[in-house]
């Protein structure tokens, strides 16, 4: 399936921007995932994307190495990257996030006026623009109300500092709390056979409603839905996914009959189970944008091409018995996190 060509796109929401249909997820080129990517990767990684019209570029301040205690890793390689090439700033969707942050006991979440304020200037700075595109409240702070957090991004719109107001892991109830202060333009959320519960909870029909762009991070599973993985031993030291539930102990085994499920509908459409995987995701709402990420032009290359792989009606219907039947094993992130997560 390999090309050249550039991929269709989406209307984001109800704005009039459109993007291309696949975006790209960063967070892997810096953090949790094993060493960060040199510059020269992040640049070629970029170039290809723009090239082949993934214009949403998905990056956050705490996409870090744990170890540094500093935000902004990620947002520094793609600032390094636009004041190399500043002609393709006007094609690249760029989108960032606040709230993490590290404090000497470790990961908190903020989500205050006050923070929300400086924590934009620093992302601005890091990326050398002058507006994000996107800006995200990346989990709801359990100190702050979501309101207070929403308005205080509607003044950062207001001053043409961020274009759009974005939030991820909120639950309907924040959502419509959020709403009431300023229109949500997207949500972030986890979307993929092994966590489609979104199509389901309400979180999409609630979307399709108010004209509300769906991003869908870790569309593949993390990675596992590619098949490219047999244990947990082909993680890297440092890489998050070898304490993840649904990456160990008995639950690896279990989950890659899910994989295996997927990739003899593959074979028979002469694709990876991973553009299966992307395929069927963007066959859910013209409103989502996946954004797979990764470190290899290789697979770069393959996640982009899924934005040509046609499911047919059957073939999704052929995708969907699979999803229903299986039971995943394993929660979406360790018990500590759960309590900042929509569902």
């Amino acid at each position: 399936m390999a090309s050249t060509s550039t991929i269709p796109t989406r209307q984001f929401g109800k704005t009039n921007d459109k993007v291309g249909s696949i975006g790209f997820g960063a967070m892997g080129l810096a953090a949790f995932y094993g060493a960060p990517a040199d510059q020269s990767t992040v640049d070629e990684l970029l170039n290809e994307c723009l090239k082949r019209g993934v214009t949403m570029i998905d990056t956050a301040d705490i996409y870090s190495p744990l170890s540094s205690g500093k935000l902004g890793y990620n947002e520094q390689q793609i600032g390094q990257y636009l004041a190399k090439h500043p002609e393709q700033r006007k094609n690249m969707f760029l989108a960032t996030k606040f709230v993490n942050t590290f404090t000497p006991e470790g990961l908190k979440q903020r989500g205050d006026r006050e923070y929300a304020h400086s924590a934009c200037a620093d992302s601005l700075k890091r990326l050398g623009v002058d507006q994000i595109d996107l800006y995200y409240a990346h989990r709801p702070a359990p100190d702050t109300d979501v309101t207070e957090t929403v308005g205080a991004m509607k003044e950062l719109k207001d001053q043409g500092k961020i274009k759009y107001i974005g939030v991820s892991e909120y639950n309907l109830d924040q959502l419509e709390r959020s709403n009431k202060v300023a229109h949500i333009d997207a949500i972030q959320i986890e979307i993929s056979p092994w966590t489609p519960e979104v199509l389901t909870n309400g979180i999409l029909a609630w979307c399709e409603k108010n004209g509300t762009a769906v991003v869908a991070y870790s569309p593949l599973g993390r990675g596992f839905l590619t098949g490219q993985y047999k244990s947990v031993d082909d993680f890297e030291e440092g890489d998050f996914r070898r304490n993840n539930p649904r990456f160990t102990g008995e639950n690896f085994e279990k989950n890659l009959e899910l994989v295996r499920d997927i990739k003899s509908i593959a074979d028979k459409k002469g694709a990876t189970p991973g553009q299966i995987a992307l395929a069927w995701v963007l066959s859910k709402s013209p409103l989502i944008v996946p954004i797979p990420g990764t470190k290899k032009s290789k697979y770069l290359k393959e996640n982009i091409d899924a934005a040509n792989v046609k499911l047919s009606t059957e073939d999704i219907k052929e995708i969907d018995g699979v999803i229903n039947s299986f039971k995943v094993s394993g929660s979406r992130y360790p018990e500590a996190m759960a309590k900042v997560l929509a569902f």
